[in-house]
């Protein structure tokens, strides 16, 4: 498994897949979420479109992993 960046323009979700093609099903939940309000606002209609796929760095793991820590700590 790889861990991938699955980016749209303004928002990213880190997926561990076996290809592009899944990491791209598995983002989907995830991207989702991350539009709800807009999608709230806006209906069902507003697209998320993909337009980024690709293994993430271990920067960008580390970063990913630090910022769920923190949302864990202060969720209290």
């Amino acid at each position: 498994m790889t861990t991938f960046l699955v980016a749209t323009l303004s928002r990213y979700v880190l997926v561990d897949a076996a290809d592009e093609d899944q990491a791209r099903q598995l983002a989907k939940p995830g991207l989702e979420e991350l539009y709800a309000k807009e999608r709230e606002r806006f209906g069902n209609d507003f697209p998320i479109e993909i337009l980024t796929v690709r293994p993430a760095t271990q920067e960008e793991i580390d970063l990913w992993n630090w910022h769920h820590q923190m949302i864990a700590s202060h969720a209290t």
